[in-house]
Parts: C-alpha cells; structure tokens; sequence
C-alpha cells in the first residue's frame, strides 16, 4: 500500500521525525488495514519512507474529531475544510474520508535525520 505525500518540506520533515503520524484521505480507502505496511511517497519530487498502519477510520469529513484534524496539522475545522479543497475540490462537510494512523516510520531519509539530529553531521 502507498500514500502519497504532497511536495511539502515541513510536512515530510514532520512525518521523518515522527511527529506527523495521521492522513485525512476523501473516500472510504479500502485495504488500508492495521497491521499493514505503508510507504509514503511523492511520485513529484522523489521521497519516500515506510510505516505501519495502526488504525484506520472511516467517517465523514464533519465526524472528523479535532484531535484528529490538529494531528493533520491543521488549526481549525474551515482550515481542514479549506485544505482538503487544494486536493479534492469537491469535498464538502458530508464527503466520506479514511483517517490513516501510522507510526514507526523508517528507511534511509530517517536513518539519515537521526543520524544528523545526535550529530553526526554537524546537527544539534
């Protein structure tokens, strides 16, 4: 399974460090699953890390709770509303979405910021 990642530097800073561990998606996403294997990626500017899924929810956009749409990154429910407009411009209060959990990410990018976060390049 994969999950693609916009072209964001912070927002993949945020998933390398394992701070941004959730996805609101439009539609009800089957085969996302618990247990499972992820990769996040961007087919526009190559990035890629691997996770494991932890939960999964399907709800409407209005049942997202705000816990969920601050661990999204975003500051308020019109924002979320607002931001899930730049990738599905239809995509109202009732529109159907999956809320993806993931945790434990890992491959070379995060090996790589660890590696610069205790140091060993010159980091802090």
């Amino acid at each position: 399974m994969a999950l693609l990642i916009a072209p964001d530097d912070g927002m993949r800073q945020d998933i390398v460090a394992g701070i941004k561990l959730i996805t609101i998606r439009e539609g009800y996403r089957e085969g996302y699953e618990p247990g499972r294997l992820v990769m996040l990626c961007c087919q526009i500017e190559p990035w890629c890390v691997m996770a494991d899924i932890t939960k999964v929810r399907h709800c409407l956009l209005s049942e997202v709770t705000q816990a969920e749409w601050e661990a999204d990154g975003f500051t308020s429910r019109e924002e979320m509303l607002e931001g899930m407009r730049r990738f599905y411009p239809a995509m109202t209060w009732d529109s159907a979405v999956t809320v993806i959990y993931w945790d434990n990410v890992r491959g070379k990018l995060v090996d790589l910021w660890r590696n610069f976060q205790a140091g060993a390049f010159g980091g802090k």
